[in-house]
This record gives structure tokens, sequence and C-alpha cells, in this order.
């Protein structure tokens, strides 16, 4: 398998610059993630704040040091509720968007520090009604320095009672709804700048939502966000200058030391087996890449993706086997009326003989 790798670094972003990114990087305070919240998620800042950001954590610790999270709940019901608090590492989901208040499918084997590991848990607690409650969670910093940020968020949710609901066809159902806020955190040890890497890790036939993709895994591999994220990629069979597929997006976001698959869509088509080769370009600011990888789409896997992708008709077609019916019906008779002539033919052939 080729691959070529173009790495085009251009000049260093200043300090302030990647200041400003970091400043907008992150989620506004706890946002809910279904229907209705019944409490409010207020973060209290410490001193460690870095100043100009007031919505989410931002802080700058010494290694090794201490810092109490305070989160101001309040629960805007009249009846008592039960709220969970965990902490979470960022990641970087397939719409090149990061998440900050669930665990990754995967970490990222560049993560050298998981932010949710430096946080204390806390068990769940109870609010009355129309209760306002301050709760403390510790953060200690890793021991050694380390360059660049960790980032995360605290998932504040409410879990309700499951119910069971009944209908004309099921029975006992237990439905869990839950509702939440996340506050995002971001830890570092200084503000020195680092600069964005980008790696193409893989290239691979793959499904999104059941539908038939090609994936070509992006990694972040350094402790920074990579900020306005844009990426193009085109799908080529090996010795072909024709393209089948192409995709491209703007925009994007990764989290530090993270990694997404970036789907190219078959829209709709099967996959066919065969050499194929990807032509991708990420931009980051001044920041460029670009990469060529070969792959393969084996048979068997193939069959496999198509079978499954909900857009590829796979019931059968009767029509069409009614047509190969009929013509195989038509080639007996033709054949049959062939050989008869032939019989005749032979017969008449003898008589005229004797």
């Amino acid at each position: 398998m080729k691959q070529t790798l173009v790495h085009v670094r251009k000049k260093a972003m200043s300090q302030i610059l990647i200041l400003l990114f970091a400043l907008f990087a992150f989620p506004v305070q706890g946002h809910g993630t279904e229907g209705t919240l019944n409490f409010h998620v207020t973060p209290e800042l410490p001193e460690s704040q870095v100043e100009g950001s007031n919505s989410y954590f931002d802080l700058n610790l010494e290694p090794g040091q201490k810092e109490t999270l305070s989160l101001v709940l309040q629960n805007a019901s009249s009846e008592p509720i039960q709220v969970d608090v965990t902490p979470h590492t960022a990641y970087t989901n397939v719409h090149g968007v990061v998440e900050y208040g669930k665990e990754a499918p995967e970490p990222d084997n560049t993560l050298r520090y998981s932010l949710s590991d430096q946080i204390e848990s806390l068990d769940s607690i109870e609010l009355a009604a129309n209760e306002t409650k301050t709760i403390d969670l510790v953060l200690e910093m890793p021991e050694e320095r380390f360059e660049g940020f960790l980032a995360g968020g605290l998932r504040i949710s409410e879990v309700k009672a499951e119910q069971e609901v009944t209908s004309s066809s099921e029975e006992g159902v237990a439905i869990k709804n839950e509702f939440a806020y996340v506050v995002g955190i971001v830890v570092s040890n200084s503000r020195d700048s680092v600069q964005p890497e980008l790696e193409l890790v893989d290239v691979f036939a793959d499904q999104l939502n059941n539908r038939n993709v090609i994936s070509a895994t992006l990694q972040n591999t350094t402790p920074t966000f990579v900020n306005r994220l844009s990426v193009e990629a085109s799908i080529q069979r090996v010795g072909e200058n024709d393209v089948l597929y192409e995709a491209s997006e703007a925009n994007m976001q990764m989290a530090p030391n993270s990694h997404f698959h970036f789907p190219i869509s078959l829209e709709g088509d099967r996959f066919q087996s065969g050499e194929y080769v990807l032509k991708l370009k990420a931009t980051s600011g001044e920041e460029e890449w670009e990469w060529e990888r070969e792959f393969t789409i084996e048979a068997e896997e193939a069959r496999s993706f198509n079978r499954a992708d909900v857009m590829i008709d796979t019931s059968i077609n009767w029509w069409m086997v009614g047509s190969i019916i009929l013509l195989v019906l038509l080639l007996v008779i033709g054949l049959y009326i062939l050989i008869q002539k032939r019989k005749q033919g032979s017969t008449s052939e003898s008589h005229n003989k004797e």
C-alpha cells in the first residue's frame, strides 16, 4: 500500500491567537440535550479561571495542583429530583464536532492524560422541591508538566423513573428519559502555543446510519484543538482517472489527542470489490495536509455491507426472476423445435434414399 504525505508547515500562530481560539473552542454554559429540564446549573468560577471566559471552566494550574470545581444546582420544579454529575474527556465525533459530555467509543492512543480520570466522582445528589445547592468536585492536575490542553466536561443529568408503557403490539416496554446539562472544562499548565499535527491513520469500507460509506480516519496527535478544520476527499479506482465519490466539509473542530472517521458517502451505490485510492486534503488556518492512500475492498465485506445498506433494495425482484424463467422456457422450446426439425429432416432423407 502506497502512502504519500505532504505536510506544509506555515508560520506558527502567536500565543494570543491560540488563546482566542481556545476561548471560542468550548461550549457555553450547560445546555439541555433532550426535552425540558427541571433544573438549572451555573458554574462558580475559581481564581485560577483564565480571564475572558465565564461560561465554562478554563483553568491554568501547576502540575499536581488541586482545584475545586463548584456548581450551583437549582431545582426549578415543585417535586424532588435526583441529579448525577459525571466527568468526561472530550473527543471528536463523526461529524467533526467536539463532544464534552460523553465518553469516546474508543480513546485515542495519543491521549496522555484523560481529564475524566483527574476529577473525583460524586454520588447522586438529592434536590428537594425548589432547592438550590452548591456541589464541589476536586480536580487534581497530573504530577508531570504537560504541553497544551486537557479538555472535557461535566454532565449534569436528571434520571427519570422508569415507566411501564403498553400498546397493541408491545407490553411492558421500559422507557428511560434522561435530561442533562454539559459544562465544558479546559485545563493547562501554560498557554504556550502548540502547533496541531494531523495524521491519516486508515481508510476502509464502512457504514454510517446503515448506509455505505468509505471512512478516512483522521487523528489529531497533539494536545491542542484543531479549529476551522476543512476536509476535501475523493475516491478513485487505482489506475483510473474518474472520480467515483467525493465529500467535503468545513468549519469542523477536533479535540486534543482525538480521532474521527470522516465519511465519504456512496450515495446509495453498492460496494464493488477492488483496489481504490483516497486523495484527501485538510486545512486548519494556515496549516495544510495532503495524503494519497491506496486501500482494498474485499468481495465478502462488500456483500456484507450491501446486504445491510437500507438504501439498497435486497428483496427478490420477481419481475427479473419471471423474465429469466420465461427466457429459459423460450430457449428450451426453441431447442426442442430445432431438434424435431432435424429429426424430420433426417427421416425424409432416409425415405428418399429408399
